[in-house]
């Protein structure tokens, strides 16, 4: 398991994006709010957590890394890129806090930084559980965000997700998977006087965690969506 964390984290590590983020010219509006869709998607932060809620006086604390394969043979990427050459990968570095209170609710803040594409999204979530799951039934739970994204100097983003997940866990194994809805609104900063985009796209997660441990999370997850996203994160969960 140590070697699978480190060299995921190597892999995510060496993804370079091929030229700097800048809206070009030659963009056209159609082109802008297909990608901000997908940005969209990108900086807005997949769940990596079961369904099943924390303890009341429960804590999540992790850190995580993504990689996402963009769409960059699309030309709204090679328009979004100085010299047209975008890399055919994003990755991106969180910092993730949740805190459990009581009847099944969680709060939840975390900082995200795209490694080779120049982010900071902020995230405040809110999580229920509608059934928190027993011995034999699973975990059913609702969750929405809001993100919130500076550092892209030419695009200002901001998005708004809902989701519902379910998880049921086996031993030290908790499988889980979900349905997420994500609406992005995004503006032009770029001088180019295109209108402002309110897009919104939905994208399938399936996820594992596991706790070798007491105390000791770590899961692996993968997103479906406009792009594809594979998620790790390693924390301490109790």
């Amino acid at each position: 398991m140590k070697k699978v964390l480190v060299l995921s984290l190597m892999m995510v590590c060496s993804v370079a994006f091929a030229g700097d983020f800048g809206i070009q010219s030659t963009m056209t509006q159609d082109q802008f709010k297909s990608l901000a869709k997908e940005i969209g998607l990108i900086v807005t932060p997949t769940p990596n957590s079961p369904a099943e809620p924390l303890k009341t006086f429960g804590f999540d604390v992790a850190v995580e890394a993504a990689v996402i394969n963009i769409n960059s043979d699309e030309d709204y990427w090679e328009n979004a890129c100085d010299g047209n050459d975008p890399s055919s990968h994003i990755a991106a570095y969180r910092v993730h806090a949740q805190k459990g209170f009581p009847f099944g609710l969680d709060l939840g803040l975390s900082v995200t930084k795209g490694g080779n594409l120049g982010f900071t999204a902020i995230t405040g979530e809110v999580k229920y559980a509608i059934l928190k799951g027993t011995v034999v039934t699973p975990a059913i739970s609702v969750k929405g965000s809001v993100t919130k994204v500076t550092g892209l100097e030419d695009m200002s983003v901001m998005t708004g997700s809902i989701g519902a997940y379910i998880s049921k866990g086996f031993l030290f194994l908790t499988p889980y998977a979900g349905i997420e809805s994500v609406a992005v609104k995004a503006s032009d900063d770029s001088g180019n006087d295109f209108d402002d985009e309110t897009v919104a796209s939905a994208r399938g997660i399936v996820g594992l965690q596991i706790s070798p441990l007491p105390l000791i999370s770590i899961n692996l997850e993968a997103a479906k969506g406009t792009v594809m996203q594979y998620g790790l994160k390693a924390g301490i969960r109790f």
